[in-house]
């Protein structure tokens, strides 16, 4: 059922935004574009100038969201980059969905850095969004109050509205009650959250109230330059119309909010009017600023270029840049829309008659013509722009220059030549943050994106007929070409947007995807043998196991393993060889879950990688540490290292136990005495074998690793299997078995000589392995996850013994490297961590309840 839902709310969005674009044409039936042109150059500079300061004012204002939200946390960051993160994070997120609700994603880009975890982000941003709604809420029922007195305008005898604040007025008494009433946190799952202080609940109405104040204004003073209405009943309109886009899930509440707006104010007021203030409330409020968040990047850009940046500069620099793609992925989506807006709508008369002397008529036809092609590539470009694809940023860099030149010669359009062009210089300096290789064509969407594409489609074509609306249509139209013929170029347009989009689809419906996912087989596992054995790590010998899937790179430069359940693909470790493939691998099989309505999640990942995780919206969490022991200082020498000392002595007073390395070829000699080891080893654990992060005895595998054997008698009695890298960087042991025959101690001793004998071999570095749960925090303000795992790690007992196993691993002196589990969300860490250990146990969670 929840499955359904998520598939239906985007086309819901859909349907909202086009009975949005219903109800507004109705209500424009008797206003011409001529009428709403003429009515915003009315618009005095003064007037536009006082918006963009209240502009300013109200995104400095959305900052005390998140300073508010900080102080509920507990949680003290420097101010300044408190300050860029909230404004940059609204402006990008004001253009692809409100803010406040749209998850935290946009904030988790930038607070992570910051050091705030994933269940903390979530908390903020539950907190932002009652403190939005607390305003919302506090203030339509404050105006509602007013106007019931002094209504000229009978918003207040319509009974929608009437029940829109009778539930605002129920929902604001309920959550004060809870505010006074709720001591104790709510939970769910394990995840809970405390209601705010009294104290801080008011904080939290008023910063709302005037952020909403503010932001009402800006279009109220657009609105007030040409009718006379007052603030209240403006401010209630704009308040149910805001609430409305909100929840329809259109991006930005493009086309619902107008369409509510003018329904309530339509009948009082001239319509051409009302929207020429919520078109120019658009430019000012949501356009400029995302724009303004371009050129930031640019300026950091240069200083970076430069080189003359401090420390703090440069962290802010990484806070700004790391959202550079979202920017610029939006000013594509601009771009493309301001091309196909202007190619839907009349040209300037004069304009033409001037360009009718230097032009000819078949450049501005083909001009046209190419004008609808290169805005439509700019929307589907947007994707490519987002996921940063190399060839994304040459191919942007072009149909922007080609953008620039169609402005001029289609109609003279110096004013959107202007933006377009302000859009390319800014896109120049930012190469460096495009190195994902993949086809553009590659490149998917997420359902909303591509729905905002479709919307913007949809919406050039209604521009298009709203204002040619006065024009008698028919077949000749199609193919008459005049200077002054717009309304022919604007068909000719629109089939060529439609014929795009519908080749878009289909060559995505056609298209086989560039990588390959395999179950492996033996002669697959030795294609890959050169990239496990090329590794900087051992790790990725867990691929020789054949148990888990394998998505492979191009020419077979990179691969990543991974495990399916129902509702996860669990990713096991980070993906393997080129670097510059390796993400695009991770994105990849990002869009292959998706498409079988499961979530991506990466077990046992290393931190070089985080960005990575970080850059695809997913929440890390710590699950351990790796403990690594220095090769080239190892020695039984000194205090410290007195009791391996004292168990190597141990060991060479017996005779008869001997140690030895076995290469593979004499592994397959001895595998009949090495099973059995491995099956009296099992018995007399009472256990079985364990998969996907855990080795297996299985003959095909164990014959590809050397392995390092004890003998007594010359009967192996011990044993070990061997990882390796080429470049001899570390080496590290998989399966350790040993029988009933081998001397007490064996296993230390096994360790402590292959430690030695990898010295000799010139090895770096001997992988320990993970210690599950060490290595959290403990301290009052922990995430619930740390305080929970600290506890299982301290008092698993026999079920686990995970402080057993790190004191164990302590003897050696290694050194702890983090590593990590990146997730769809905080809350799925549960029935991610079940998925994780029914793939361990082979696929049944019941296995995992056994040893």
């Amino acid at each position: 059922m929840l499955q359904l839902v998520k598939k239906i709310m985007p086309f819901l969005g859909v349907f909202l935004f086009i009975v949005a674009i219903l109800v507004v044409h109705y209500e424009l039936d008797n206003v011409s574009y001529a009428t709403i042109v003429s009515t915003i150059n009315l618009t005095y500079l003064s007037t536009f100038l006082l918006a963009l300061f209240i502009t300013l004012i109200d995104y400095l204002t959305l900052t005390c969201y998140d300073f508010l939200g900080l102080k509920y946390l507990g949680k003290q960051l420097p101010k300044g980059k408190v300050v860029l993160a909230s404004m940059i994070g609204f402006s990008i997120s004001n253009n692809i969905g409100h803010a406040l609700i749209s998850g935290p994603s946009v904030r988790y880009r930038f607070y992570s850095i910051l050091g705030i975890t994933g269940i903390e982000l979530i908390k903020l941003s539950i907190f932002i969004s009652i403190m939005f709604f607390l305003g919302t809420l506090t203030l339509a029922v404050l105006a509602y109050i007013i106007l019931i007195n002094q209504d000229i305008v009978t918003i207040t005898t319509n009974d929608a509205v009437n029940w829109v604040i009778y539930l605002a007025a129920v929902s604001l008494i309920a959550y004060w009650v809870l505010i006074l009433t709720k001591k104790t946190p709510f939970s769910f799952k394990g995840f809970e959250i405390t209601l705010p202080s009294i104290n801080m609940t008011l904080a939290q109405t008023a910063i709302a109230a005037v952020d909403l104040i503010l932001a009402s204004s800006v279009l109220f003073i657009f609105l007030h330059q040409h009718i006379d209405i007052s603030f209240i009943t403006f401010l209630l309109v704009f308040l149910i119309a805001q609430a409305v886009g909100l929840y329809s899930q259109v991006p930005g509440g493009l086309g619902v909010f107008e369409a509510v707006f003018i329904s309530l104010l339509g009948h009082a007021f001239p319509a051409q009017e009302l929207i020429s203030a919520m078109i120019l409330y658009r430019i000012t409020y949501y356009f400029i600023p995302l724009l303004l968040s371009g050129i930031a990047i640019l300026c950091f850009e240069f200083s970076v270029r430069l080189k003359n940046i401090n420390s703090a500069v440069g962290n802010a620099s990484r806070l700004i840049t790391q959202n550079t793609p979202q920017v610029f992925g939006l000013l594509m989506l601009l771009a493309g829309g301001i091309m196909l807006f202007s190619g839907a709508t009349p040209s300037d008369s004069q304009v033409m008659n001037g360009l009718r002397k230097i032009i000819p008529l078949s450049v501005v036809e083909i001009s046209y013509i190419l004008n609808s092609i290169v805005g439509m590539l700019l929307l589907l470009l947007a994707g490519a722009v987002r996921r940063r694809v190399n060839a994304s940023y040459y191919a942007s860099i072009t149909l922007l220059c080609a953008g620039v030149i169609l402005s001029l010669t289609k109609g003279g359009d110096w004013q959107e030549a202007l933006i377009i062009g302000t859009m390319l210089l800014l896109m120049l300096p930012t190469r460096s943050h495009f190195y994902r290789e993949s086809t553009l064509i590659d490149s998917a969407f997420s359902n909303s994106w591509f729905i905002l594409i479709i919307l913007i489609a949809v919406s050039t074509i209604w521009i298009g007929f709203f204002s040619f609306k006065h024009v008698e249509y028919h077949n000749r139209l199609w193919w008459q070409f005049a200077f002054s013929n717009d309304v022919s170029r604007f068909l000719r347009s629109s089939i060529i947007i439609i014929a795009i989009l519908i080749a878009y689809i289909a060559l995505k419906l056609l298209r086989s995807p560039k990588a390959r996912y395999v179950a492996p087989r033996p002669e697959l596992l030795q294609t890959l043998l050169p990239l496990i054995k090329g590794a900087n790590d051992t790790n990725p010998h867990l691929a020789l196991l054949g148990d888990k899937l394998i998505l492979i790179g191009k020419d077979n430069q990179s691969f990543l393993m991974y495990g399916v359940t129902a509702k996860y693909w669990i990713v096991m470790g980070d993906p393997v060889g080129c670097p510059i493939q390796q993400q695009d691998l991770l994105w990849q099989l990002r869009d292959m879950a998706d498409k079988k309505s499961a979530k991506l999640a990466c077990y046992q990942i290393s931190k070089v990688n985080l960005p990575f995780y970080l850059d695809m919206g997913l929440v890390i969490i710590k699950l351990g540490e790796e403990g690594k022991v220095n090769l080239t200082e190892f020695s039984l020498e000194g205090s410290s290292r007195s009791r391996l000392r004292q168990a190597d002595n141990k060991m060479k007073k017996l005779s008869n136990i001997s140690f030895e390395v076995l290469n593979c070829s004499q592994v397959s000699e001895h595998l009949v005495e090495l099973k059995n080891v491995s099956d009296q080893w099992l018995e007399n654990k009472s256990t079985h074998e364990k998969q996907f992060s855990l080795g297996f005895f299985n003959e095909s595998y164990i014959v590809k690793t050397p392995c390092a054997v004890v003998k007594k008698d010359d009967l192996i009695v011990a044993f070990a299997n061997l990882w390796q890298t080429d470049n001899k960087n570390e080496l590290s042991i998989d399966l350790m078995r040993f029988t009933d025959e081998a001397p007490t101690g064996v296993m230390e001793w096994l360790t402590i000589k292959l430690m030695l004998w990898g010295k000799e071999q010139g090895y770096q570095h001997f992988n320990m392995g993970m210690a599950p749960l060490s290595g959290l925090d403990t301290h009052e303000l922990a995430p619930l996850w740390h305080k929970v795992g600290h506890i299982i790690f301290e008092s698993g007992g026999e079920l686990y013994n995970f402080e057993g196993l790190r004191r164990y691993k302590e003897k050696f002196d290694p050194t702890w490297e983090s590593r990590y589990l990146a997730l769809p969300n905080s809350l799925s860490l549960l029935p991610v961590m079940l998925s994780i250990t029914s793939l361990i146990s082979g696929g049944t969670f019941m296995g995992a309840l056994k040893k």
